[in-house]
């Protein structure tokens, strides 16, 4: 409002500033010129005249009144002041200080000035002299009220006031509804976001059906924003509660332990060579398996930590050229002393598939882990006789690396969980076999830094397939 009140302000002043100075100049322009055509028609009379001028002035008749306006009169002055002769529609009009003009008129020039009669009207006077073989004889007065031009310039005037107020009304009327509208919106934002402050609840949602306007494009923006916080609060409780359980079981088991050594060590009983020997047995067990269970609590902190470097975009990794090839026959190697040691020699079979020659850009450490995690789960789930085939091809610029078992399989509505963290498809036996559930969160991270993609097709009791697709990396011949 304001920034509108004063652009009309401004315009309005602009407005009547012009139009008062083009009405002056058309009024004076308008006197200058009747002066001047009646001091051209009366020069050539004096000219002719022998007589002394102020009695042939009383003799001249003025021009026809079609020479100037009907609203505009004129008088003959001689030089000493006096007012010879005047035009029939001045009436009684007195003009003060007419003489004031005298001076510049003795000297040739015109004069122009404005004066007001006693009743308070005001008049525009031109005068121009009147001359006589050459000589200055009097002066010629064209005198015009400028009643007309005030009257239009005041209509005018009010005009703009009345403009400006009432534009000024009904931009603030409408400006209101407009803005109470528009800004309707802002209020469902504000009201949505202190319900969810109060309530914890982030389940709420804005309800605005407009997404093509601003406002609109915020509210589902907030909702996205909205969605994005509920998820990761939710893998948060999630993340909390799982870690919790899975670092609750291996610390029991240590304390159960560490609580039966001492125990034994405390019992009383004679001191032979049987009984020494079944403390010993019983320590090493005991030992054996707090030491299996902290290495287990290690890998699932440095699985852990590796997640949580990855989601904060803080994991460093060494790129570089990596021919993938190389890596699969690393892990192919590894892969068949690991089945040897879950399964029992001979149990598993691993095989390799198609190898082709294929580069990628990225870590070749990270990326080996994770062929690695899919190999070790291939195995742990895959019953003896069966057998795991790791395979390499180059397909329309992507290098596609599978590892296929032939173990239990996944269903489809696990599919769709799978590689969320600390998910198990089977948790007793996971836990068994000493998986926390986050080998695949950690192959989906690592594929996704290195802008690819995992895959996984599977049937219950028919096998898994898990593939990785990386960009390739072209090499200049």
């Amino acid at each position: 409002m304001a920034l509108l009140g004063a652009a009309l302000i401004l315009f309005s002043v602009a407005v009547y500033s012009a139009l008062a100075t083009t009405l002056r100049l058309q009024l004076e322009q308008n006197v200058a010129l009747q002066a001047h055509d009646v001091a051209r028609v009366l020069t050539p009379k004096l000219q002719l005249d022998v007589s002394v001028f102020p009695p042939d002035l009383e003799e001249i008749l003025f021009p026809d009144v079609n020479l100037f306006i009907n609203s505009s009169g004129v008088q003959l002055v001689n030089l000493e002041g006096e007012i010879i002769k005047r035009s029939v529609n001045l009436g009684n009009i007195e003009l003060p200080d007419y003489e004031q003009a005298l001076p510049a008129n003795k000297n040739g020039e015109d004069y122009l000035f404005y004066t007001t009669s006693p009743n308070g009207s005001t008049f525009v006077v031109y005068s121009v002299p009147v001359l006589k073989n050459d000589a200055v004889v009097g002066a010629v007065q064209v005198i015009q009220p400028v009643t007309a031009a005030a009257t239009a310039l005041n209509q005018v005037g009010r005009y703009l006031l009345l403009g400006t107020a009432l534009s000024l009304i009904v931009a603030a009327i409408v400006g209101a509804f407009l803005a109470r509208r528009a800004l309707a919106p802002i209020d469902t934002i504000t009201n949505t976001a202190g319900a969810i402050t109060r309530t914890h609840d982030l389940g709420k949602r804005i309800a605005i059906a407009d997404n093509a306007r601003e406002v609109g494009r915020l509210a589902a923006t907030f909702n996205e924003m909205l969605d994005r916080i509920q998820q990761l609060f939710q893998t948060q409780e999630r993340l909390i509660g799982d870690v919790s359980h899975e670092l609750r079981t291996p610390l029991t088991t240590v304390q159960g332990n560490i609580d039966l050594l001492q125990r034994i060590a405390a019992s009383p009983g004679p001191d032979s060579i049987q009984r020494a020997n079944d403390i010993n047995a019983l320590l090493n067990e005991t030992l054996a398996e707090v030491k299996a269970e902290t290495e287990r609590m290690s890998r699932m902190i440095s699985d852990l930590l590796l997640l949580a470097q990855a989601d904060s975009g803080g994991l460093q990794l060494q790129w570089a050229s990596v021919e993938m090839d190389t890596v699969l026959l690393d892990v192919y190697r590894q892969a068949r002393r690991l089945a040897d040691l879950y399964k029992g020699a001979g149990q598993l079979e691993i095989r390799l598939g198609s190898e082709d020659q294929a580069q990628v850009r990225g870590d070749r450490e990270k990326l080996r882990q994770a062929l690695m995690n899919l190999v070790e789960n291939a195995i742990k789930y895959t019953p003896s006789g069966g057998f795991v085939t790791l395979g390499l091809e180059v397909v329309d610029g992507w290098v596609k690396i599978s590892v296929k078992d032939t173990g239990i399989g996944i269903s489809e509505e696990q599919q769709q969980r799978i590689f969320e963290r600390f998910y198990r498809t089977d948790k007793a036996r996971s836990r068994e076999m000493g998986g926390s559930g986050l080998g695949l969160s950690i192959v989906q991270s690592i594929t996704q830094m290195h802008g690819g993609k995992i895959t996984v097709e599977s049937k219950l009791g028919d096998g898994s397939t898990f593939t990785l697709w990386l960009p390739e990396l072209k090499t200049e011949e």
